[in-house]
């Protein structure tokens, strides 16, 4: 009878296996792509700068970009796997600033203070004070402190495994080749790895961010008295920005800290001319030598490049060119424009360059709802001979509706009605009217509009596949236990009363 009871729970834990196996598939199935993609079979590409060669630096990788255009002007092991250490808070901060409002309130988590670990830099916050996302930002970037950026993460997040997927998703998006992020600090037990040219594709894009350069460009910072706090100082840990060291062009920057190895990185940007520029050092022998090597990177690239607009660069190329989407207003007949380019757009070429070696690459990507106001449907994207010199989205400006679902509920009204509880009511062919009461881009005026040309965002295929199969398999596991466990106990229980009964 036992055996016959161990046989049929092992049928049914097989079967229990097998099935979540096929409701997992989907998630085995990335599992195995994230692995093969990080792994050997996909090659990591080859980061050049315009101009070959440059000048010598002590440290193990180094990159220079241009931060409008994203031109690589200086590269040395550029995608060479190495710690982040510190400069992950730029990763850090740059979703915070995408994602939240500066004056939004942060309360400190025990973990956030006390589970970050002992060798790590604080400004002595505490366990349930309230900060402002600003002030956190300000303590994460000048002063470099640990506990106010893991704050900041498990707010934006909403929890840190969130806010960690959150990194890398972001990475991806900005094109990152040899990245995986599994902390929001970069400091204590973490073994992730990054690239001087990735971390250069976050910089530039922070360097891009008026708010960001005002918080990376202060010798100090005073944190307001909090709930729990008296007010605070914090004094710049980059020593161009704090005036330790001397560099004219520097205007802001983030100290990128140690490895256990004693290796270090930083990063700086600085502006000439109308240039700015960011500079990546990762593995400088100590602390002295990142602030040397990024000075000769620097000045390299001031001394060998120079920057256009791109409407000025096709002039330069062309004198009867017109200039890209310039005469979109006639097709369209439209009194604004509809389809442009940022016209702070910028390319790099080298001091003396042949402008006539220009060419450009349009690469359209549609996406699959159009939300009112603008939509990126591709990028334009500049080349000096075969070095790409700079790249901008192209933008069209959508001034119908239907709105996207998710632009549909910014501008739903809080205190009505989930849009997901409307309804059709009546006879068929009508529909629900639905009213906006405004939109986030302001112009122009929300006008009514029926439900039925609406696009609701559903769930995916997959997921919605993966969800049935899991709860089949949970009715599926209750079910096989009643028969298999739960009915032949009972049976056994029964047993011996039977057989008292035939003597």
């Amino acid at each position: 009878m036992k055996k016959g009871i161990h046989n049929r729970i092992a049928a049914m834990l097989i079967a229990v296996l097998l099935l979540v196996l096929e409701a997992g598939g989907g998630f085995f199935a990335c599992v195995r792509k994230a692995s093969a993609e990080s792994g050997e079979d996909k090659p990591i590409p080859t980061v050049e700068a315009i101009l070959k060669g440059g000048p010598a630096i002590s440290a193990t990788a180094g990159v220079v970009m241009e931060v409008r255009s994203g031109a690589v002007l200086f590269a040395k092991n550029a995608t060479q796997s190495l710690s982040p250490v510190s400069l992950t808070k730029l990763l850090t901060a740059l979703l915070v600033l995408e994602e939240d409002n500066m004056t939004d309130t942060v309360k400190c988590s025990y973990t956030a203070i006390n589970g970050i670990g002992s060798k790590v830099t604080r400004v002595g916050l505490v366990v349930d004070e309230k900060l402002a996302v600003e002030d956190l930002l300000y303590a994460s970037l000048v002063a470099s402190a640990d506990e106010a950026t893991y704050a900041l993460g498990e707010h934006t997040g909403g929890s840190m495994r969130k806010f960690l997927k959150m990194m890398n998703a972001r990475m991806e998006q900005l094109g990152a080749v040899n990245s995986n992020f599994t902390s929001a600090t970069g400091t204590g037990k973490t073994s992730q790895t990054s690239c001087a040219y990735d971390l250069a594709l976050v910089a530039s894009k922070l360097g891009q961010r008026t708010d960001f350069l005002q918080i990376a460009g202060v010798k100090w910072y005073q944190i307001p008295q909090t709930n729990l706090k008296e007010a605070r100082t914090i004094a710049q840990t980059h020593k161009f920005i704090r005036q330790t060291l001397k560099y004219d062009f520097a205007i802001a920057g983030k100290s990128g800290g140690a490895t256990e190895d004693g290796a270090y990185n930083l990063c700086t940007y600085a502006e000439r001319d109308g240039m700015r520029l960011v500079a990546i050092v990762m593995g400088s022998a100590s602390d002295e030598a990142s602030y040397d090597d990024s000075i000769t990177m620097l000045n390299y690239a001031f001394e060998n490049y120079r920057s256009y607009t791109m409407r000025s660069a096709e002039r330069a190329a062309d004198p009867d060119y017109a200039g890209f989407f310039d005469e979109c207003k006639m097709f369209t007949g439209k009194d604004y424009d509809t389809l442009y380019i940022d016209s702070t757009a910028t390319v790099v070429v080298p001091h003396g360059a042949d402008m006539t070696k220009l060419y450009r690459k349009v690469e359209y990507s549609l996406p699959e709802d159009y939300v009112h106001g603008e939509n990126v449907i591709g990028q334009l994207t500049f080349y000096y001979e075969d070095s790409p010199i700079g790249k901008t989205d192209i933008i069209y400006y959508n001034e119908e509706y239907p709105l996207s679902q998710k632009d549909f509920n910014a501008v739903w009204p809080k205190f009505l009605l989930s849009p997901s509880l409307l309804e059709s009511t009546g006879g068929p062919g009508t529909s629900t009217v639905v009213k906006l009461t405004g939109t986030k881009k302001a112009t122009p005026t929300p006008t009514p509009l029926p439900k039925s040309v609406i696009r609701w965002e559903g769930t995916s295929k997959q997921a919605a596949a993966t969800r049935a199969g899991v709860i089949f398999g949970l009715i599926f596991l209750a079910i096989t236990a009643c028969i298999y466990i739960v009915a032949p106990m009972i049976a056994m229980k029964r047993a011996p009363k039977n057989k008292l009964r035939r003597h």
